[in-house]
Parts: structure tokens; sequence; C-alpha cells
């Protein structure tokens, strides 16, 4: 799974021109699900969204809260295209991403789970979650406005390093394993979540930080 995480001001997403979900101040996250995507990368990417030191405190230090701790939104949209490779050609090659209905199973569990952290780490209402992270539509054509905050934006990943049977089957459209059990390696320990070390940090590009 891949997810990009940008600081916002606002978001929307409108749908046939209506508005189907709107936040404040917060996080406006880009979620794609990948074939070998499985419950522990769902968790451990939810945890992340939500516990992420994206904004500053009240003495100016840097990096020092996340969206739980000033009670921010979030607004999470279904992007496959993320896992698009273009290598070969000037033309996106989707076989990286999930089958569409696995992809879209996986992708509510994902919403279901930051929803129940959030306000389970928040103590509210099991209703509150629904207002406090918000989707858009899964398939559809959308058109998401936002206002960067900074910019401040994040890229994170959570592969497994080992699955016998992927959720999703083991490849986007074309796919050409013909069903049968595959495997995926990773450097990165099981359910870890990966941070790039490049964040884009109001304009600039600061390694490491």
């Amino acid at each position: 799974m891949k997810a990009i995480i940008q600081r916002v001001l606002s978001a929307s997403v409108t749908v046939d021109k209506e508005v189907v979900s709107s936040i404040g101040q917060g996080l406006l996250v880009l979620a794609a699900v990948a074939p070998y995507d499985t419950p522990k990368d769902v968790e451990a990417i939810a945890n992340k969204i939500l516990k992420l030191k994206v904004w500053d405190d009240e003495g100016g230090g840097r990096w020092k809260r996340s969206v739980l701790d000033l009670d921010h939104q979030v607004l999470l949209v279904s992007q496959f295209t993320l896992l698009a490779t273009t290598k070969k050609g000037n033309k996106p090659d989707f076989h990286g991403a999930c089958p569409p209905a696995v992809a879209r199973e996986i992708y509510a569990s994902l919403l279901q789970k930051t929803r129940e952290l959030y306000v389970e780490e928040k103590k509210l209402s099991p209703e509150a979650g629904s207002t406090k992270v918000q989707d858009g539509i899964f398939g559809a054509m959308m058109e998401v406005s936002l206002v960067n905050d900074g910019p401040v934006t994040f890229e994170i990943s959570s592969p497994m390093k080992k699955v016998e049977t992927p959720l999703g089957g083991g490849g986007g459209e074309g796919n050409t394993q013909g069903g049968k059990k595959s495997k995926a390696t990773s450097s990165n320990e099981e359910g870890q979540v990966k941070l790039s070390e490049a964040v884009i940090d109001g304009g600039e590009l600061n390694e490491g930080k």
C-alpha cells in the first residue's frame, strides 16, 4: 500500500457537480492498494496517517503535533495511479495495482480502521468517525480540491516482507499469474511503514528531516 499525505487548510471531493465530502484543517490522503496488501498493512498505514507529526507545537517546535493531537480531520481518497510504472515508453502501466474488486474491499477496510483508531484514541462516539475521517467515492471520477498548508507532503508505504497468498490475487489488470500462489519479498519488516526521507516543506526539499 502506498499513500501520499498532504497537510491542508481545507479539502473537498466533488462528484457529478455535488460536494460529497469536505474537511477543514487536516490531512488529505491519496491511497493506493497493492496486490499483496494484508490487514497488517492496512493497520500500519492507518496508524501512520493519524500519528505522523506534521504540525509545529505552540512553542514553535518543529514536527511535534499529529492530526490526533490537534483534533483535525482526514480526507481519504482512493488513488490507484500511485502504483503506475513509467519505465517503458510514455504510457503508464498499472499492472502493479490491485484488481478493482479486491482493492475496493481493502480500501474500505483502511477507511474503517482509520475511523476506528481515531475514535478509540480520542474516546469519541463511533458516529464521530465519519466526520473526523471522510472519503471520496471509490472508482468515481472525482474533482479533488485542496488548499495546501506549506506545502508539506509525505509519501509512505507498507509492503509485506513475504506473502504466500496475496489478498489482491497477485497483480492488477492484465495479470498473467492465473490465480497461482505467488510470493513477494521486501527488505521491510512485516507491517512496517516506510517513510520516504525526502520531505517537501514549504517548497524546499529537506533530506532526512
